[in-house]
């Protein structure tokens, strides 16, 4: 039986709801909308889904869900599979949000952290370089900016350290640590 025009299917409702919230979620990791709405979409999904019926049921273009399909593989965290006799590809996300997090975070180190923090040495070695050859007040203020950038990347590494350790011990660990040190810390007011 067919359910009325102005009557929602709950389960699409509930869907509909997360995969907006994961979306907007995605975005402040500078992660494009689609990507997030697709991710999210697979996520909830207890069957894998072709590309057709991901752009059909969100709503987006067959490119569009074609190029977020191949961003979150590229990421790791959707793998394609196949069903014999059947010519369509279809997929599915990682269900173990410690999982994804994880490979986000160690791909994210590669492609991003990586580069910006070798910008960040040649930074300071230019400031350093600029300072030795200037002379006066203008080789102190370049030594000073040389030890505020030098400072800054002292912080990064620790930073990088930080998601080293979290990449070293795994996941499933990890997720231990965090969850007891929630309940050791008190939690700040939003």
């Amino acid at each position: 039986m067919n359910a009325k025009p102005d009557e929602r299917d709950p389960q699409r409702e509930v869907e509909d709801r997360f995969i907006e919230v994961w979306s907007d979620i995605s975005q402040l990791w500078g992660v494009n909308k689609s990507v997030g709405r697709v991710h999210a979409l697979l996520y909830l999904t207890s069957d894998p889904l072709d590309i057709d019926t991901i752009a059909e049921r969100l709503q987006i273009s067959h490119g569009n869900a074609s190029t977020s399909i191949r961003d979150l593989m590229a990421w790791g965290v959707v793998r394609r599979v196949t069903h014999p006799g059947d010519r369509k590809t279809y997929f599915e996300a990682e269900q173990d949000p410690w999982t994804w997090f994880h490979t986000t975070i160690r791909e994210r180190r590669r492609r991003e952290v990586v580069p910006v923090m070798e910008r960040l040495h040649e930074a300071a070695g230019f400031a350093e370089g600029a300072g030795k050859g200037a002379k006066g007040k203008q080789r102190e203020q370049l030594m000073e900016t040389h030890d505020k950038i030098e400072k800054f990347a002292d912080f990064a590494h620790e930073f990088v350290d930080l998601i080293d350790v979290f990449l070293a011990v795994g996941h499933g660990r990890m997720a231990k640590v965090f969850r007891t040190a929630a309940k050791l810390f008190p939690k700040r007011g939003g």
